[in-house]
């Protein structure tokens, strides 16, 4: 999605989503991040995904995941899907 003013950009809120700082984000921000799942599926997606990704962790292991551990597995996840169409 090309990048509006006043709106995070999918890189923003993809960075967002892996270092889990949207909690943490004040009203306006969190508006912003809201706006901007609204209008991309490709990011409400991704948010879904994460989101269920951490639930199932809680659920099996009973703990939170590694911020910095799903990274890097979604690093991997995303050089395998490179070049491979992802609608």
């Amino acid at each position: 999605m090309k990048k509006m003013p006043g709106m995070y950009s999918c890189e923003e809120v993809h960075n967002l989503v892996t270092r889990g700082t949207v909690e943490d984000m004040g009203m306006m921000d969190r508006l912003r991040f809201k706006m901007h799942l609204m209008m991309c599926h490709h990011c409400a997606r991704y948010v879904r995904q994460i989101r269920a990704l951490g639930e199932s962790i809680r659920r099996v292991f009973g703990m939170q995941p590694d911020p910095e551990h799903c990274r890097r597995l979604e690093e991997k996840v995303m050089a395998h899907c490179d070049g491979h169409d992802h609608e």
